[in-house]
């Protein structure tokens, strides 16, 4: 029994970790220039069900944690989403903004596509309503 309980509780004890720990995001984040902003929007114009020229996609922000990517992004058309890639495979699509009190939900999300803690850290400062 103590095995099963111990097995059930190390996945609470990853989910109260990443929730207070203190993350420097700044390294996270990527600088959009001409050279990989069409890789960016091309990585996300693959996944659109609308068609849209890459050109028409806005990448307003990149995190990227190994060899994980969040790309946030928008067209004229569409709210914005943060699309996560691994290893430039999309993954999932993350679209709102959210309420501090929402982060338990938030966490356990991006837990459910395996993203990394911190890259999941930083998405979250990212969407939270100030």
């Amino acid at each position: 029994m103590k095995k099963v309980s111990l097995f059930f509780s190390l996945p609470l004890f990853f989910v109260v970790n990443i929730a207070s720990a203190t993350v420097d995001c700044a390294s996270l984040k990527l600088k959009i220039n001409a050279e990989n902003k069409s890789l960016y929007q091309g990585l996300v114009q693959k996944v659109l069900t609308e068609k849209v020229s890459s050109k028409q996609i806005d990448v307003s922000e990149v995190l990227a944690d190994k060899e994980w990517l969040a790309i946030f992004a928008s067209t004229k058309t569409s709210e914005p989403g943060v699309f996560f890639f691994k290893n430039k495979e999309f993954i999932d699509v993350w679209g709102g903004m959210v309420e501090q009190d929402e982060k338990p939900n938030v966490l356990k999300w991006a837990q459910g596509i395996h993203a990394p803690g911190t890259l999941t850290q930083c998405f979250f400062d990212e969407i939270v309503i100030q």
